[in-house]
């Protein structure tokens, strides 16, 4: 079955009364059945991008601040 990921920004907005995180969807992936990866951003319609994992070198490791993930 074909995944489907979001891909968004993050933008924290400094207040009086606390911080504002916004979140605001730029793209999509798209993990198809066949195991293709494919990352399409709004800012570039009709550009698809594929994903490959580096055989070389090791993904680094993205930690997110609290239960972000």
């Amino acid at each position: 079955m074909t995944k489907f990921y979001n891909v968004c920004t993050r933008k924290t907005i400094r207040l009086e009364k606390g911080d504002k995180t916004l979140y605001h969807k730029v793209g999509v992936v798209k993990v198809t059945e066949n195991g293709g990866w494919f990352l399409q951003m709004y800012h570039q319609p009709e550009t698809d991008f594929l994903i490959f994992p580096s055989h070389n070198d090791e993904l680094p490791v993205i930690n997110f601040d609290g239960n972000e993930a």
